[in-house]
């Protein structure tokens, strides 16, 4: 519970929108969640955890966000526990979200799936074409660094173990026009870029003709390059309401948060007296 409520703190911080409830949550109990959630700044939702008894939903099946004029419904769903849990049923995922999309459709202008799913459980949604504009799918560790179209819906992963944040941004330049995903284009442009890196970083300011001179095959990838990056700019530039997708790894790059890595130090200092029991 400790750890619960340090990750519920460190979201809080972080400004979280919403949290999606998975069936993993429930190792403590119903209660424990619920408590976790009371203190949270943000809703935890899902559209599939239902009380057992009444088979209605345990928490908001959906928030509406406004975000820069525009509106995003968000909707939870989860795959089912590998063991009951009491009071908790979990529901069928696409009837779950079926049941409340055509009221969401009303108030959004676009909706995002928070999915936490099996890996059979995601191999059978994705047979299915539902009205859903963009999809976060956790639970397996797969991760992706562009976005995959599944029927129409944009698909991000960023794996199971918090090692990837996975930052989607649109630039709605026309309005009345679908968004375009150039998050495959902008993957191909960095190797692209970084192909082509290698071989001008050592050049300094001679040409490259006159520094490869010796090297034809060289000279024939850099110009098979510069054509390569030239087209996927022009389709990059000319593209309508552009999608683009960011996996970015966790690593020492990444500068810590002084206040929350005073959360995990003091966190560490509450349970290490615990586990050494």
């Amino acid at each position: 519970m400790e750890i619960g409520r340090t990750m519920i703190q460190s979201y809080n911080k972080l400004g979280y929108h919403a949290y999606n409830v998975s069936s993993h949550d429930f190792a403590g109990g119903f209660e424990k969640v619920r408590e976790l959630g009371n203190s949270a700044d943000f809703p935890f939702i899902s559209a599939n955890i239902l009380d057992s008894t009444t088979r209605q939903p345990l928490f908001k099946p959906y928030i509406i966000k406004k975000v820069a004029r525009k509106k995003f419904g968000i909707i939870g769903v989860t795959s089912q526990p590998k063991a009951p849990i009491k009071g908790v049923k979990i529901g069928d995922i696409t009837e779950s979200i079926n049941k409340f999309l055509p009221e969401i459709r009303k108030q959004a202008d676009y909706i995002i799936l928070l999915a936490y799913l099996e890996r059979d459980d995601e191999m059978e949604f994705f047979t299915q074409e539902l009205d859903i504009d963009f999809i976060v799918v956790s639970g397996t560790f797969r991760y992706s660094r562009n976005l995959e179209n599944k029927k129409g819906m944009l698909v991000a992963r960023c794996g199971n173990i918090g090692k990837y944040v996975g930052i989607l941004k649109f630039d709605l330049q026309v309005p009345d026009q679908k968004l375009t995903d150039i998050s495959n284009l902008m993957v191909q442009m960095n190797y692209a870029e970084r192909r082509m890196n290698s071989f001008t970083s050592a050049v300094q300011d001679r040409p490259l003709e006159e520094f490869y001179a010796k090297d034809p095959n060289i000279l024939r990838t850099i110009k098979s390059l510069e054509t390569q990056i030239q087209i996927l700019q022009s389709e990059i530039q000319t593209s309508k309401n552009p999608i683009t997708y960011d996996l970015i790894e966790m690593d020492e790059s990444i500068p810590d948060s002084p206040e929350i890595r005073s959360m995990l130090i003091d966190l560490e200092k509450r349970i290490s007296p615990v586990q050494s029991n």
